[in-house]
């Protein structure tokens, strides 16, 4: 791979919030996600990041239903037929000494990418109803949960843009494209030397 096909890859795993209705994923796809998720960068190399895979309809729905979806869209709502097909769940094994918001953030990158590259699409959310996973899944008390992650096969018309006057929301055209605003270059070096 070169580096504008990595820099494609990037642009085009965009946090997506509307799925395309009935799409499959499987766990062994999920499994394959994962599998690149665990490989990556550890700070210590403690590893302490420990996933729930769910594909399981009812667990999917429940999970949907008590998610808050784009809290910076006023006036949108996920419909019924854009719900995900599945989830990821990100936990942190507190048993474990290491700097899990790295880990996860590097996990995260390399899940999203993973997916983006079996044309598949991802929403990370700290929303997810932390309590609704114990009810609904075995997690041993020294797993907190972190995020969830959406997955499915994604069905939104996504843009990059420059931020103005510094605004960092996300917005909709009339056309319903999902416009996401990004710092400029010479916003985020504020130094060379």
């Amino acid at each position: 791979m070169n580096y504008n096909e990595l820099k494609t890859l990037i642009q085009d795993s965009r946090t997506t919030r509307r799925f395309k209705k009935d799409a499959i994923v499987n766990f062994e796809d999920l499994k394959e996600i994962l599998d690149l998720a665990r490989i990556t960068s550890s700070a210590k190399n403690m590893q302490p990041i420990k996933y729930i895979l769910v594909t399981n309809k009812d667990s999917v729905e429940r999970l949907t239903q008590t998610a808050k979806w784009a809290a910076h869209l006023k006036d949108w709502e996920q419909k019924e037929d854009e719900k995900p097909s599945a989830f990821i769940l990100m936990l942190n094994d507190q048993m474990i000494d290491g700097f899990p918001m790295f880990d996860a953030g590097a996990s995260f990158t390399a899940i999203s990418l993973a997916a983006k590259a079996k044309g598949l699409a991802t929403c990370p959310m700290a929303s997810i109803d932390k309590e609704l996973c114990k009810e609904l899944f075995v997690i041993p008390d020294c797993y907190d949960v972190m995020i969830g992650i959406a997955v499915g096969v994604g069905a939104e018309n996504i843009k990059l843009v420059d931020t103005k006057k510094l605004d960092t929301n996300y917005y909709r055209l009339e056309d319903e494209t999902h416009c996401v605003p990004k710092r400029t270059l010479e916003q985020i070096i504020v130094g060379e030397y």
